[in-house]
């Protein structure tokens, strides 16, 4: 350790290795750190081995950082390399930066969707298609830059999967389909339909790749089913009651929904009316990929509960939804009930008891306790996404859950706080449209599937204060935001002070910066998918992201698979370049040979897409204050941004700061306000 003297002449590299570190926590763009490692070969060390990890943990402690995500230790510039996929994730976020890809069966092309003139489905189309259910799992490499990414899907009856292993997140070195025909398991089409399946991860080894896959159809059918090459599709387990006289009323008809602890060994399953938990593997036989025997194991319920003979329950009419809170507690999602959201406990013992239901109140009372007409209002849980909510509540673990519920509202519930709901939100331009499926990055944001139609609501969480912004690092100006939002409702712009420049001595901002931090600057969004990704009507069924460092999200549509993909992770694109193309059947920016030369099962194209901003998202008092027309922006991948082609400097400089992407920016935009 270096020591100081009154006599040494003060040196920022002269400081001790801790001094510094903490002066780099308090850095907020990657722009600083960098800027900072050039100073002296010192620092440069310093913050190439520990900085940018102190960055990363400083800027992101919204996200969940579990070790799986982390670059492996040793790798050298892996933090740095990490910092900067995070950061332009960020960006894109912010800047609606998105590539959508839509994944059909061969010879399931648009048509399955288009009309004769008369309005008519075509002769010998299927007028029903499947629901697409859909998980995905990812691993990084022995190398930061590589990741191998599995995505499993339902589609009807049948099983798919598809195996990519990518180098620094763009490029996909090698890909690989594989498909479980439910025919040649004895599945038949509508009545065994997959209604819900989990990719098995393990906490024993979280780094290896997805090896099994728990599968619930619509007959009550629940498998383990292994997916290494060679036996994908193959029973591992078979989770069902054993038929016998004293237990013939515990019989499993149906899966409504499944879910698994990854600290537990317990797999827990919802039919229309029961709560079912078995014990995923045992001592005896821990074989979880099918590698050991080619024998099934037949697995029963270690406990059951009907919840419609629980003393003092309300009606309801089936079970929607079910999640795994936390280790102890079961959070489960009823339809057409006074009591919708529920939770369980399950004992030491492993029996399960019913807690007290979350109060059925309208989303604008600020009382904790339900009136009259709450307590004889039918409503119905219809998504649960348990949220980790340590970093803004004392405490840690997953003790918070964020639920979506048929009024439209998705509320944000902490179990260790006295309020009924600690946060609503509702969007402001389809106030009263149910949300179907919900997937989280962490605290910074949530995903929503429409139950009306194809249809992703962006969501900030609005929590707390973000630490990294990528704003920051652009230069101070007395000027607005661009563009400047519509929303549904009518708010009253923000003001701040008109200063050219931000004086961080003081704790001034500058008037840009000031105003881009505002939450009237950053609203919300609804995504619209073109009507070739499912019909007029089809809702989203399921969402799924790997973790929250994940760069692509998937949604289940009616018979297609949706890909959204951040512009930064995908080859020769970034939200701050421009890339043009000219036919909407372009390559997947993943696109590779596959590695078995089997043609790939699916086909696929890239998707363009409707866009409105929605408000700060806060759920409305009254939903009469919905009143206006957003403005709707048309993605265009040919559109050339104005900076790129003008010579008025100060136009350009307008266009770069645009809060939009260049594929959503309108000549307008850079009108100076």
């Amino acid at each position: 350790m270096e020591y100081l003297s009154i006599s040494d002449t003060p040196r920022l590299d002269t400081l001790p290795d801790d001094v510094l570190l903490i002066i780099i926590s308090h850095l907020t763009t990657a722009q600083s750190v960098s800027r900072l490692g050039v100073t002296s070969k010192r620092l440069s060390r310093l913050i190439s081995d520990d900085g940018w990890r102190v960055f990363v943990r400083n800027c992101f402690y919204n996200l969940s950082l579990t070790p799986d995500v982390l670059p492996p230790i040793g790798t050298p510039n892996g933090w740095k390399q990490f910092a900067k996929r995070l950061t332009s994730q960020a960006c894109d976020w912010d800047r609606r930066a998105f590539i959508f890809h839509v994944f059909f069966r061969q010879g399931h092309q648009e048509h399955l969707w288009t009309r004769n003139q008369r309005g008519r489905f075509r002769p010998n189309s299927q007028t029903v298609p499947c629901h697409v259910i859909v998980d995905v799992h990812s691993q990084v490499g022995s190398r930061a830059e590589e990741e191998e990414e599995t995505v499993v899907w339902g589609a009807g009856e049948d099983l798919v999967a598809l195996k990519r292993r990518k180098h620094d997140n763009k490029a996909v070195v090698t890909q690989r389909w594989q498909q479980s025909k439910g025919i040649d398991y004895g599945f038949n089409a509508g009545r065994d339909d997959i209604t819900s399946l989990s990719i098995l991860r393990t906490p024993q080894s979280p780094q290896e790749s997805a090896s099994s896959v728990l599968v619930g159809r619509a007959s009550g059918d629940l498998r383990l089913i292994a997916m290494k090459q060679g036996i994908f599709g193959q029973a591992i387990r078979h989770f069902r009651p054993a038929s016998t006289e004293e237990n013939n009323d515990l019989k499993q008809r149906e899966i409504q929904a499944l879910d698994t602890h990854e600290n537990t060994n317990l797999l827990a399953a919802a039919t229309k009316g029961r709560v079912l938990l078995y014990p995923i593997h045992s001592e005896e036989n821990a074989d979880l990929d099918g590698s050991r025997t080619k024998a099934t194991t037949s697995v029963e319920p270690s406990e059951a509960l009907n919840l419609r003979n629980v003393p003092e329950t309300s009606y309801f009419r089936f079970i929607r939804s079910l999640k795994f809170l936390n280790s102890e507690t079961i959070a489960v999602g009823l339809t057409s009930s006074t009591e919708p959201l529920r939770y369980l406990q399950i004992t030491p013992s492993g029996c399960i008891e019913t807690l007290a239901a979350a109060p059925n109140i309208a989303p604008y009372h600020e009382s904790t306790t339900t009136t009259s007409e709450d307590s004889h209002r039918l409503e119905t849980v219809r998504a649960l996404l348990p949220i980790d909510a340590s970093s803004f509540a004392s405490g840690g673990g997953r003790n918070a859950i964020l639920t979506s519920w048929d009024d439209g509202t998705i509320r944000l519930q902490d179990l260790r706080t006295p309020s009924a709901f600690d946060r609503v939100y509702q969007d402001h331009f389809e106030p009263t449209t149910p949300i179907n499926a919900l997937a989280a990055y962490g605290l910074e944001r949530f995903i929503g599937g429409s139950a009306r139609g194809p249809v992703l609501k962006v969501f900030d969480f609005r929590v707390s204060n973000r630490r990294y912004d990528y704003i920051e690092a652009l230069a101070c100006s007395d000027g607005t935001p661009v563009p400047q939002p519509r929303p549904p409702t009518i708010v009253a712009k923000p003001l701040a002070a008109m200063r050219s420049h931000c004086d961080y001595v003081r704790g001034h901002l500058c008037r840009w910066h000031a105003l881009s931090k505002d939450s009237f600057y950053r609203p919300n969004c609804n995504i619209y998918l073109p009507k070739r990704a499912g019909a007029t009507d089809a809702p989203i069924y399921s969402l799924a992201r790997a973790s929250d460092v994940s760069a692509t999200l998937y949604a289940g549509l009616s018979g297609t698979l949706v890909e959204m993909s951040l512009r930064s992770s995908s080859s020769g694109s970034s939200s701050g370049s421009s890339t043009t193309f000219s036919s909407d059947h372009h390559p997947h920016p993943y696109e590779s040979s596959s590695s078995n030369n089997t043609p790939p099962l699916y086909q696929h194209h890239r998707a363009k897409v409707n866009f409105l901003e929605t408000g700060d998202g806060i759920a409305l008092e009254d939903i009469s204050e919905s009143q206006r027309m957003p403005i709707i922006r048309a993605q265009s991948e040919r559109r050339v941004p104005l900076f790129l082609h003008n010579h008025n400097h100060q136009s350009a400089f307008v266009a770069k700061r645009n809060r939009l992407d260049e594929w959503l920016q309108d000549d307008t935009d850079s009108a100076l306000e």
